[in-house]
């Protein structure tokens, strides 16, 4: 009996300490929260590359070039895009860079939205104004560059999250921030201001009808 006993308390012991594989065993929130993250990327990251081989399967470099390696226009345009981006940062400093990818794509961007007559005013220019408060400062002192680790890939991160359409941070921080500062400023003399129509150039606004003044029945 006394063995009996002592071989099922072992039994117990090791099914406490190794837990079967039908056993529901749950994992640590930290590795969900990682795995989700991988796969989120993974997503993200198909979903790219499936638009770029959307818009790039006309090209006829790309054709070619998919005719003679077998590469994808995705890929290849990633590819191209990572050796430009090597290149640039070798050559020119990743401080060049940083500024290139948050001026040249939201300036082209912008024009595009502008030329459409889509454009989102308080989107773009609180984009511009916190792009130009990282260029005074910097031009002032850089002291902030200096004791800031990565601070132009922390800058570049920031202003991408800004200008990129799926994140749109220039509309957050302008709703949380400068929507606050104070009310809207109304000028009585300001001229009335063209409005850009869909082919891009800017038409005067009509003026209002004027209404014909009453004449006064009882003339003396």
């Amino acid at each position: 009996k006394e063995v009996s006993k002592r071989a099922g308390t072992t039994s117990q012991a090791s099914h406490l300490a190794y837990p079967s594989p039908n056993s529901h065993y749950l994992c640590p929130p930290t590795v969900k929260t990682s795995s989700h993250i991988m796969e989120t990327l993974k997503a993200k990251a198909k979903e790219i590359l499936t638009d770029l081989n959307e818009q790039f399967k006309d090209n006829e470099l790309a054709k070619k070039v998919k005719k003679q390696t077998g590469i994808k226009p995705g890929i290849l345009v990633i590819g191209a895009g990572f050796i430009l981006a090597l290149f640039s940062i070798l050559v020119f400093g990743q401080e060049f860079f940083a500024k290139a990818v948050c001026f040249f794509p939201p300036a082209i961007l912008s024009l595009a939205k502008l030329r459409s007559g889509t454009i989102d005013g308080p989107f773009w220019i609180t984009y511009w104004l916190i792009f130009n408060i990282f260029n005074v400062i910097e031009s002032i002192t850089d002291y902030v560059e200096e004791c800031i680790p990565f601070y132009h890939w922390l800058k570049l991160m920031f202003l991408v999250w800004c200008f990129h359409t799926s994140t749109k941070g220039s509309t957050h921080i302008y709703e949380n921030i400068f929507a606050k500062f104070g009310d809207p400023v109304e000028v009585d003399d300001a001229e009335p201001m063209g409005v850009p129509s869909p082919g891009g150039q800017y038409v005067e606004n009509e003026p209002e009808d004027e209404q014909p003044l009453e004449q006064d029945t009882n003339e003396i």
